[in-house]
């Protein structure tokens, strides 16, 4: 009877790795939230690094206005006489996703309360004011 016992199976290495595995799912979804909305914050950063540089013809690219948006609408709004003056400074505060499409980035410009919030296209990265 003793001598007919088998011996112990080896443990499979599945659950030595298991803690490891569960630990590096955890933190790559935790990684993509914090993440998921970093393209739209470059592309506000972006933007305002090109109107800090005073290149308001490429800023208003990126801004990609619909056709009622004139150029001189752009500089009355960004340009150095425009609601924020020359954009000397500016810090990206948060994000927010509103459904699959849009983001909002709020992002204070030269230290002025409210910050102001923008919304960005996830597919073309236009920008445009936010409504929300």
């Amino acid at each position: 009877m003793l001598l007919d016992a088998q011996p112990p199976r080896p443990r499979s290495k599945f659950w030595k790795f298991l803690p490891l595995l569960i630990v590096l799912v955890i933190l790559s979804g935790v990684i993509a939230l914090i993440f998921r909305n970093y393209p739209e914050e470059k592309a506000v950063a972006r933007f305002l690094t090109t109107l800090e540089q005073g290149n308001y013809p490429e800023a208003y690219k990126l801004w990609q206005p619909s056709p009622s948006y004139s150029y001189s609408d752009f500089l009355h709004d960004w340009g150095a006489q425009g609601d924020y003056g020359k954009i000397r400074e500016f810090q990206i505060v948060g994000t927010q996703s509103k459904g699959s499409q849009l983001v909002i980035v709020t992002v204070r410009i030269n230290n002025q309360d409210p910050p102001l919030q923008l919304a960005v296209d996830r597919e073309t990265k236009g920008l445009a004011y936010s409504i929300f």
